[in-house]
């Protein structure tokens, strides 16, 4: 019972905070902000985590906000900060800055580690979650075409060209890893539990 509320204390926290980021950003600019993955998938990921505290969604998906918060983490640091910069821009970069794109990837590694109780994994779940990416591509994609902008220079298809398909079949790619990874760790951990020898008073 403790370790169910702290779970759902720690989703609650790490969801309201990153949402407040999310919304404050949406009511200055909604269709603009919507074209940078870090407030598109900060935002199905809190809601997930949402649903998942009210016990409106198994915790089994809690991968997803986990595998976004580390895609947007991981590209954050490699295409657009660079680790070279990492230290300056957490100095630098303000509360949002930390709360969007460094804590909630470690955030959810605990709860999922050690917290979270779901009694089964599917791999098809690991396929279903590329919609997220992929309904965003599609947005960012009208939304390039109609503000002639885009948010990050490796969608910038008026720049690249071709050249996007790289970026987007590697971070594809890596999402689906990262979700088909975690699923096949808490698989694992749930068969070796199962497996596990149980001993009562009366054994020898």
């Amino acid at each position: 019972m403790v370790k169910r509320a702290l779970a759902n204390i720690l989703r609650v926290v790490v969801a309201v905070a990153t949402l407040y980021f999310v919304i404050d950003a949406l009511r200055s600019e909604f269709f603009g902000s919507l074209q940078y993955f870090t407030y598109t998938g900060t935002l199905v990921g809190g809601l997930v985590l949402l649903f998942v505290a009210a016990g409106r969604l198994d915790e089994r998906h809690l991968v997803l906000p986990f595998s976004i918060a580390v895609v947007i983490h991981v590209v954050y640091i490699v295409l657009l900060v660079g680790p070279d910069g990492v230290i300056d821009d957490l100095l630098t970069g303000g509360a949002e800055n930390l709360v969007l794109h460094y804590l909630p990837p470690y955030l959810l590694l605990l709860d999922l580690a050690l917290l979270s109780r779901a009694r089964r994994y599917l791999y098809r779940d690991g396929l279903v979650y590329l919609l997220v990416p992929m309904v965003y591509l599609g947005y960012v994609a009208i939304y390039g075409q109609v503000a002639r902008e885009y948010p990050y220079f490796f969608l910038n298809v008026g720049e690249l060209g071709f050249g996007v398909l790289y970026y987007v079949v590697a971070i594809a790619g890596f999402f689906v890893a990262l979700n088909l990874l975690v699923i096949a760790i808490k698989r694992r951990a749930l068969l070796t539990h199962a497996r596990a020898p149980t001993f009562t008073r009366n054994d020898p």
